[in-house]
């Protein structure tokens, strides 16, 4: 259990590197192991085997399209490419049980933690090989429980160490409070929404905003409020906002546009929304965020996508316009904001 920012892909690698070098293997055969890196995000496997494992050359394999290849030591997967479906029992079912050697899981606090999980009948398929789970917030509680599956960290750094030892940056936490949020909000008769549909005579409060009710004024008034944080601070401080979903995110994008006519003339990306029906599009646009030598895009809506393994030591503000229930989900965001 490492906090975010302070080398778990990086000890995965070095882990992964020795074992393929001295050829370690369950079977003690002559021969190399085969690893498997998994994650339920493209973004998080993607990433190590283009950049951390990129010494492994072509032994490495990402496990994509249902396509089988076992020719290979190094893979790469999603428990999605892997999992059973409505048209497949399951792609795992392809590989024998023992045909790993080591499964490295990166961030298992999610799915795999659940007993109920489809994604745990791929580890457990995949028992006669050594699993490791890596995460910086684990969970304990009624429906997930990482330690029961794991066991206890073999070590733990935490955040607040990080901090204090220099190695991750520490972070203030700026509170803005909208009117409808502070004292809750009526529709006036007959009222519609973004779609055009009259919305419910009732109170809504902040759990409700964005998900029963969307009210763009404040969503323009949460806007406005970094607008003006950022002139008096820097307008050019890597900023990620973090939205209730990917309507929102769209929304407080063109809310921002709006407020930035200036810098949107001169920088067409200055604003970009970076969620996962961008696709291609929003990798680009992250790609050039992470990018230490480029200036756009600087600000970033998202809702989901960025929340976790993505490595941006250029982001200086996070802005979390959403609701969070859960201090593992709030350390995972801010982390995005404290690599130094």
């Amino acid at each position: 259990t490492l906090a975010t920012g302070t080398g778990k892909t990086y000890i995965a690698f070095q882990i992964c590197w020795r074992l393929w070098t001295i050829r370690w293997n369950i079977q003690g055969a002559y021969r190399r192991p085969r690893i498997l890196f998994l994650a339920d995000r493209n973004v998080l496997v993607d990433d190590p085997k283009d950049k951390m494992f990129v010494d492994f050359g072509d032994a490495r394999h990402k496990i994509e399209g249902g396509q089988v290849i076992k020719s290979r030591e190094m893979y790469f997967a999603i428990y999605q490419s892997l999992a059973k479906d409505e048209r497949r029992p399951g792609l795992f079912r392809e590989y024998d049980r023992d045909f790993f050697d080591l499964i490295i899981v990166d961030e298992c606090h999610r799915g795999s933690s659940r007993d109920d999980s489809n994604w745990r009948e791929i580890l457990d398929y995949f028992s006669p090989a050594y699993q490791l789970g890596m995460t910086a917030t684990p969970l304990r509680d009624d429906n997930r429980d990482t330690y029961a599956y794991f066991g206890n960290p073999l070590y733990t750094y935490s955040l607040a160490q990080g901090i204090e030892d220099g190695f991750l940056a520490p972070y203030r936490v700026h509170r803005v409070i909208s009117e409808p949020d502070a004292a809750g909000w009526r529709p006036y008769a007959g009222q519609t929404d973004r779609h055009g549909r009259v919305i419910p005579d009732d109170e809504y409060h902040t759990k409700d905003f964005e998900k029963v009710v969307a009210l763009r004024a404040r969503t323009e008034a949460f806007a406005r409020h970094l607008t003006d944080f950022l002139k008096r601070t820097n307008r050019f401080d890597k900023t990620i906002i973090f939205c209730v979903d990917q309507d929102h995110a769209d929304e407080m994008r063109a809310a921002l546009t709006k407020l930035n006519p200036d810098l949107m003339q001169q920088f067409p990306d200055y604003i970009c929304r970076v969620t996962s029906d961008e696709g291609q599009i929003g990798r680009g646009h992250l790609s050039r965020f992470q990018d230490l030598e480029t200036t756009t895009p600087v600000i970033l809506t998202t809702s989901k996508l960025l929340t976790t393994g993505v490595d941006a030591p250029t982001c200086k503000n996070v802005v979390i316009a959403q609701v969070i229930n859960s201090m593992s989900e709030f350390k995972q965001i801010i982390g995005r904001g404290t690599r130094v």
